[in-house]
């Protein structure tokens, strides 16, 4: 029984194939969009905690203003004075919980020249300290890092990224060639490993020098953000209250005067992320909801026209014996078939250009399964919701008054 109602529900979609896909195309973009939006979701979940997984379990940021958006009073932090490059000594010898405090000095916009060849404007100058490279999540793909002479020394030598690289020495080896950056000479000592490009965002666009030449090209009492990592997992608490301490000291605050920088862990990074993403989530589930309610009333819509269209075959059925549930249900599963149709073709679209777009541009979107069988359960749910009114009309019609209608 059921089987001869799936073939003439299948039938009747097939019949008409322009009128069902135009149907089913609210339920096709609605699933799509939610899939694509999920793939670059949680791709974007993955990518953050892998880099806030760098960290290390033990370590928090101190910052001048806070890390994340908000509510702020902006101005207040702007006013706030400067963390400055030796604060990262400082601490390390007056906090016995703290084992490292590693300096995050970046300078973006600036431009590196070899020959006559030159970058545009928009390449990221790091000063790197002995830790720095552990910290990056980068590896040296040729030559090598800095020693310790030339960090404290402040030797004149660069190691650059895979995109500087492919754009000053596209046919040479970069090592122990000579680049201008700021007007001093460097020399290439290294290359890093390529990561690509991570939502859109150049990862290989970068040199490094050491500190020393940072502060001397971009300034000693510029803002700095500071890494800090505590000894052990268990100490990171009182690593935290030692440093809050001893920057207070520092910067001669009276015990009724508010923190004027701001201590944030990774475990409060992952949340604030998390937070936006669900809202970002939340934003893109009610776009694709609208167009699956869109999706819906087509469906009730094009069920009701058919019902209209085949009443004599309803009357026909019901003479033959169907009762008012036979009608009721051939009517539900076609608007259900519909319904699966179009989320199989929104998964399947979502899926593939999710694909499409991890594979050319190395975006990482990731579709989960979750996501895939909640789309699928929610075709099949807007087809029952959908179909439930014509179906209910479909088997109120008196089978004599349907074999009359012309």
């Amino acid at each position: 029984m059921i089987l001869d109602l799936l073939k003439i529900a299948v039938s009747s979609i097939f019949k008409n194939k322009m009128r069902s896909f135009l149907t089913m195309l609210g339920i096709i973009i609605g699933i799509m969009v939610i899939i694509l939006m999920q793939a670059a979701i949680e791709g974007f979940r993955s990518e953050m905690q892998k880099e806030i997984n760098k960290l290390g379990a033990a370590s928090f940021f101190i910052t001048k203003r806070p890390t994340m958006g908000g509510d702020h009073d902006w101005k207040k932090y702007w006013k706030r004075p400067n963390i400055t490059f030796d604060y990262a000594e400082k601490i390390e010898n007056s906090c016995n919980s703290v084992e490292i405090v590693i300096p995050l000095l970046r300078k973006w916009g600036q431009e590196v020249k070899f020959g006559n060849k030159k970058t545009e404007q928009n390449i990221t100058v790091n000063g790197a300290t002995d830790n720095w490279l552990q910290l990056s999540g980068y590896d040296i793909e040729s030559g090598r890092y800095f020693t310790g002479t030339e960090l404290n020394e402040g030797i004149e030598n660069v190691i650059i990224g895979k995109s500087v690289q492919n754009k000053l020495f596209e046919f040479i080896d970069p090592i122990d060639q000579y680049v201008f950056i700021r007007g001093l000479r460097f020399k290439v000592i290294g290359v890093f490993s390529e990561k690509g490009k991570s939502f859109g965002q150049d990862q290989d666009n970068f040199v490094a020098i050491s500190a020393h030449h940072f502060q001397r090209m971009f300034g000693k009492d510029r803002n700095v953000d500071l890494l800090v990592a505590a000894k052990d997992q268990t100490l990171l608490s009182r690593a935290v209250d030692e440093t809050i301490v001893a920057l207070r000291r520092m910067r001669n605050l009276r015990s009724d005067d508010e923190n004027d920088f701001e201590i944030t862990t990774k475990d409060e990074i992952a949340t604030k992320m998390n937070n936006i993403i669900a809202i970002i989530y939340l934003a893109a589930l009610s776009i694709g909801g609208m167009s699956l309610v869109v999706g819906s009333i087509g469906i009730m819509n094009i069920m009701l026209v058919s019902i209209t269209e085949r009443t004599k075959e309803i009357g026909l059925r019901r003479s033959v014996g169907a009762n008012k549930n036979n009608i009721m249900v051939q009517f539900l599963i076609e608007a259900v078939i519909l319904s699966l149709f179009g989320g199989s073709f929104g998964i399947g679209a979502g899926v593939g250009i999710s694909k499409l777009v991890s594979t050319f541009s190395k975006i990482s979107t990731v579709a989960p399964l979750w996501t895939i069988m909640t789309a699928f359960s929610v075709s099949v749910l807007i087809g029952l919701v959908a179909g439930i009114y014509p179906a209910m009309k479909a088997g109120k019609l008196n089978p004599i008054d349907a074999l009359r209608q012309e």
